[in-house]
């Protein structure tokens, strides 16, 4: 493995915009020329906003979409898959080292720009987008829409507002992790960074109390508050040195098979006096540019008794998040006529009086179905007069109905009719009941409605096959023998109440 000559520490290339302590990446080896994953640029200055290197390698690809990614154990999670380019052509673009950070334990990739330099001049002409950065065995790969000769003298530059949220999102989880297993005994067993400005989570074997909620939130401000120092030692991961990699480390994280020797490296986060875990993110020098964590009041159960805790770091996402919250919350306020602090008792009013008024019109529609059925056994024994004692009890009605759930109403109109059609036996009797939006409702283009036919089973599976063959199949569609009903698409129009008592007096 080739090295440098230069101290331990010293890192590559000049960057800008970084306020890093020098004492925050203690590096125990010589640095390569080429930096690989874990001794990236990003991985030991995390607050560089750009770096000038070299490109070594520039190879054409077929734009992919990036793998769906699999659920992970520990206190990492997977990064929601990048986008693909809209670019017919894509490239793959190796550098001598980066200040872009390939996606990994929980954090999504960073994207930003290649800019080719001339006398350490850039040209902006020869400016390509980097729209997502992989780890392939040890190296970062560029995925880049426009290619860069070997040999280019290039600056890479971060879109550090993506960087900024995730390094808020991964340094928070890793404080909050802490907390909840030094303090509470609860280990994180995964979390997941999600789309800004969503809250992100951790799992956590139990439902933490609203108590122990409280205390996390309270201590995470704290330490928060005290900005406490966070440091990154890297180690290479040999028998000489006796490091061992961490269990939860992705297999292919080890030399590819070109045979060139270069150990991984193990890479292990500190925040003092709180943490030590191995991790690959970026991670701020110090919690204080935190500034905030919020942590939700509420968790969600999950694979028996694990629950998800809800948490955003940082006040980029945190405003954010609580924007999204507070306008919607504002409009249903003014919606119900009362002021925000008022809006749960208020909803809590609304739906008790929903859930009475619903009570009411099923006691009521009970009622009317009681009149209805009635009604129609009324007039079939009208229509039995003059016809003999053996003439069946035979009637129809359409009604117009606006409700999804006229089906329920018609059945029970239906369980009013069966014991006066059990008593009529064995004489034979037929009821055609329809209901749904008619030509003159405000809903009736949209609108479906029901078909329900009871009686002797001769006479409804006959009826039934009547009334597909007379409305058509596109419009009527159901079936079964004792008791028939079909779902009917679009309204009733004028003179389909004609219809069904012409099945009716047919048969």
């Amino acid at each position: 493995m080739a090295t440098t000559a230069a101290p331990v520490l010293s890192l590559s290339a000049p960057s800008s915009g970084s306020t890093c302590p020098p004492d925050y990446a203690h590096v125990s080896f010589p640095l390569p020329n080429k930096r690989y994953v874990g001794m990236l640029k990003c991985q030991l200055d995390p607050l560089a906003t750009t770096l000038d290197t070299e490109v070594v390698r520039c190879d054409k690809v077929k734009p992919q979409p990036a793998p769906a990614a699999a659920p992970t154990k520990g206190k990492k999670a997977a990064a929601a898959p990048a986008s693909t380019t809209d670019s017919k052509d894509e490239y793959e673009v190796e550098l001598l080292d980066s200040v872009l950070f390939p996606e990994g334990g929980g954090q999504p990739s960073d994207t930003g720009a290649l800019v080719a330099l001339v006398d350490g001049q850039s040209g902006e002409h020869l400016r390509v987008s980097v729209r997502q950065v992989v780890r392939r065995n040890l190296d970062a790969v560029h995925y880049v829409d426009a290619p860069l000769e070997v040999g280019t003298r290039v600056r890479v530059e971060v879109d550090m507002a993506r960087r900024i949220d995730h390094q808020d999102q991964h340094t928070g989880q890793h404080l909050l992790s802490a907390i909840f297993e030094r303090e509470h005994g609860l280990d994180t067993l995964s979390w997941s960074l999600q789309r800004f400005p969503e809250l992100n989570y951790v799992e956590l074997p139990r439902a933490p109390t609203p108590q122990e909620l409280v205390a996390v939130q309270q201590r995470c401000t704290d330490l928060i508050g005290e900005a406490r120092p966070v440091r990154v030692r890297c180690e290479l991961a040999t028998e000489g040195s006796g490091v061992a990699l961490g269990d939860k480390v992705p297999d292919d994280y080890k030399c590819d098979e070109s045979g060139e020797q270069r150990p991984p490296v193990q890479r292990t986060v500190t925040i003092e006096g709180i943490d030590e875990n191995p991790c690959c993110g970026t991670h701020y020098p110090s919690l204080a540019y935190l500034r905030t964590l919020y942590l939700a009041p509420f968790t969600t159960p999950i694979r028996g008794t694990n629950a998800r805790v809800y948490f955003a770091s940082g006040a980029q996402r945190t405003l954010a998040y609580l924007a999204t919250q507070q306008a919607p919350a504002r409009e249903a306020a003014l919606a119900a006529g009362c002021a925000l602090p008022d809006l749960p008792a208020k909803v809590d009013a609304l739906v008790q009086g929903v859930a009475e008024a619903k009570r009411r019109e099923k006691k009521l529609a009970g009622e009317l179905a009681g009149f209805v059925a009635r009604d129609l056994w009324e007039r079939a024994q009208q229509g039995r007069e003059g016809e003999g004692a053996g003439a069946g009890a035979r009637a129809s009605t359409l009604r117009e109905d606006d409700a999804t759930n006229s089906l329920e109403f018609l059945a029970s109109v239906a369980a009013e009719l069966k014991p006066r059609i059990d008593a009529a036996a064995p004489s034979s009797s037929l009821f055609v009941l329809a209901c749904g939006a008619t030509a003159g409702s405000p809903t009736a283009a949209a609108a479906g409605g029901a078909v329900l036919i009871v009686g002797t089973e001769a006479l409804v599976v006959e009826a039934g096959k009547r009334v597909v063959d007379t409305f058509g199949r596109e419009r009527v569609k159901g079936g079964g023998k004792g008791r028939w009903q079909g779902k009917v698409t679009g309204r009733w129009e004028n003179g389909d109440a004609l219809l069904l008592r012409r099945i009716v007096d047919e048969l």
